[in-house]
């Protein structure tokens, strides 16, 4: 699996080299080290910071529940859920900095619940395991809280949640606000040095902070096109929608979770803080570099950075122009989810194979489902 793994990043590698269609008018004189530091001090940071509290927020609300087990306490109990939920979209390219950061999505966000991954939860009370261990893969975290603050009735829900599901409750958040600390503190406290290191890292090597970083903002685009949108919105190799596979697929958020990533994806790339402060970001590098891209048949040269931009603001339309959940939209509006798509992959294009070419900066990630 191993072996295979690095043929398909080979692979990759060179069928991204020969397709590449742009090229740098200027010279590569840029101090990437002023990108790390203002994503270091402006985003990753105060983004992990504001994850950590929506989790103590969440768990103040279920403890509240607890004392008050009714449906307008179970309301505010998802109304905090769906706070966190978004507020995790935020975080969700920050996969570098230690072994526990590769494995963060898959740790808070592993969609979707299976059938058996509800059983495992349902029978929590009998098992009471480490939420490490294989069988909690897909039964931990936030799609978990959607199948069990959603699933039912709500009668159901608010029986489920005094009974077989409570102990489990108490698990999941703590779980949750374990590895969010974690992450936070990681960051804050310059653990292992990392914090300082990776500010200051100018070079690009395949373990460089630069690279490191290109690659997760590339990879999170692919969340956004392969996890959350093509398998429930049925395009590519998914003759139909597979409603199965949808982001909160019991609350219905999915529509609120993609626009959150989608959002904190163009603030990555623009550089820009929290409160949508510019800063020095992807755009900027570009901007220096003059790159162009060949576009259309007739080969017209047009400015990387502006189809970037233009294809965020093109996406951002598409997804607002979308109603209710991904499944529901699939089902009513299929034209306008399709177009999404198309320019979802257009993204990808520009940012994994054209951004990158022009950073010399290597895609050292396999995608399984990357068909681009």
């Amino acid at each position: 699996m191993k072996f295979k793994n690095i043929l398909i990043v080979c692979t990759a590698s060179l069928m991204w080299s020969c397709a590449n269609k742009s090229k740098n008018e200027n010279a590569d004189v840029y101090d990437i080290t002023k990108i790390l530091t203002n994503t270091a001090d402006n985003i990753i940071i105060p983004q992990l910071e504001n994850h950590n509290n929506s989790t103590k927020e969440l768990e103040a609300a279920l403890t509240e529940y607890n004392s008050d087990p009714t449906l307008d306490k179970l309301n505010s109990l998802r109304s905090k859920f769906k706070d966190s939920y978004i507020s995790w979209q935020k975080c969700s390219f920050i996969n570098f900095g230690n072994s526990n950061f590769e494995k963060l999505n898959e740790s808070l966000n592993n969609f979707p619940v299976t059938d058996l991954s509800q059983k495992t939860i349902d029978t929590y009370p009998d098992k009471g395991n480490d939420f490490e261990e294989d069988e909690y893969k897909a039964a931990k975290a936030y799609p978990a809280f959607d199948y069990v603050f959603f699933k039912g009735e709500d009668s159901e829900i608010i029986s489920n949640l005094s009974d077989k599901h409570k102990d489990y409750c108490s698990k999941n958040i703590d779980y949750i606000k374990s590895k969010s600390e974690e992450a936070y503190l990681f960051w804050k406290n310059n653990t292992d040095g990392f914090y300082s290191k990776f500010k200051s890292d100018d070079t690009k090597t395949t373990t460089s902070a630069f690279t490191k970083y290109v690659n997760a903002f590339c990879k999170d685009i692919e969340v956004l096109k392969n996890a959350q949108l093509k398998a429930p919105g049925g395009q590519e190799f998914y003759i139909l929608p597979v409603p199965g596979e949808s982001e909160a697929l019991y609350s219905g958020y999915s529509l609120d979770l993609m626009k959150s990533h989608l959002e904190n994806l163009e603030r990555i790339y623009k550089g820009e803080d929290i409160s949508g402060n510019n800063g020095i970001g992807f755009d900027d590098y570009l901007i220096s570099l003059g790159t162009k891209r060949k576009v259309g048949d007739d080969g017209v040269e047009e400015d990387l950075n502006e189809l970037i931009l233009t294809t965020f603001t093109t996406i951002e339309e598409k997804l607002n122009a979308l109603n209710g959940s991904i499944n529901e939209a699939a089902q009513n509006q299929k034209e306008t989810v399709n177009e999404l798509y198309s320019n979802v992959k257009k993204l990808v294009g520009f940012t994994k194979t054209d951004m990158a070419f022009a950073f010399g900066v290597n895609i050292n990630y396999a995608d399984p489902q990357d068909g681009d």
